[in-house]
């Protein structure tokens, strides 16, 4: 379920880029607004990114238990609605994932039985941005600027590890395609902040900080009904017993963004 609060963002995003867009002019009638080529309203770029990310648990007796280092890389592509103010997309890809226990069941001792588990998930996407960046004019060889917006992902691989703990057992089971657990698509709120170093001419190197807030969840696996004493539930032909509703987390992340423009 999306949260009111970032509904309102979405809200607020929209109507800033309307505005933005109306005030679009020709930048050949602006000497202030100028670009080092009058006619270029566009650049392109790369872009790698180290991020540290984490899941965000909505469902009782669901527990985040750390974060994991990953990174991306890919193409960046931004449009200049004016010197100031530009339109940042691009396409990239996405290594992440996170932690989480709960109680689950095992079914490594032959027959299903109740157990804390222990989940690990690596998650690769396809990201696409739509960014709104609000920069200063060049202070020196510096530009500073501020950012926001949406970054939608395509979950197109996951693994996971896991660990059962049943009694004074414990059992590990590694998985290369865990993609059912995973929901396909991601959604995040962005925002971030960073620097411009102009070297020459159009080129220029980038260094920058986002937070990446999803708010679409993540999982896709249900959950477990728990007994009376917090155990999950196991019926009288030895199966797991579930629940009509899924369990629910966000997957959050704060990257470090180093970037080249031409």
């Amino acid at each position: 379920m999306i949260q009111k609060s970032k509904v309102l963002t979405l809200i607020v995003f929209g109507l800033l880029f309307i505005n933005l867009s109306a005030q679009e002019g020709n930048f050949s009638n602006d000497e202030i607004a100028n670009l080092p080529d009058d006619d270029r309203k566009f650049r392109f770029g790369l872009q790698i990114s180290p991020n540290l990310s984490w899941f965000k648990t909505n469902t009782t007796g669901y527990e985040s238990k750390g974060s994991k280092f990953g990174f991306s890389y890919g193409l960046s592509f931004e449009y200049f609605m004016s010197q100031n103010y530009l339109l940042s997309s691009g396409l990239s890809i996405l290594n992440t994932g996170g932690k989480m226990a709960f109680k689950g069941t095992s079914s490594d001792a032959l027959v299903v039985v109740p157990a804390d588990v222990y989940a690990s998930y690596s998650i690769k996407y396809i990201e696409i941005p739509l960014v709104l960046k609000l920069r200063t004019n060049e202070i020196g060889y510096l530009t500073y600027f501020g950012q926001f917006g949406l970054e939608t992902g395509i979950n197109f691989s996951t693994s996971a590890d896991y660990e059962y703990i049943y009694g004074s057992t414990v059992s590990r089971i590694s998985s290369s395609d865990a993609k059912e657990d995973i929901n396909f698509l991601n959604l995040s709120l962005v925002i971030g902040a960073g620097v411009e170093y102009n070297i020459s001419g159009n080129t220029s190197l980038t260094l920058g900080i986002t937070f990446n807030n999803g708010f679409i969840n993540q999982l896709d696996t249900k959950i477990n009904v728990l007994d009376a004493n917090g155990n999950a539930l196991i019926d009288s032909n030895g199966n797991p017993v579930f629940s009509e509703k899924d369990a629910s987390a966000n997957l959050n992340y704060l990257a470090l963004n180093i970037g080249i423009y031409f």
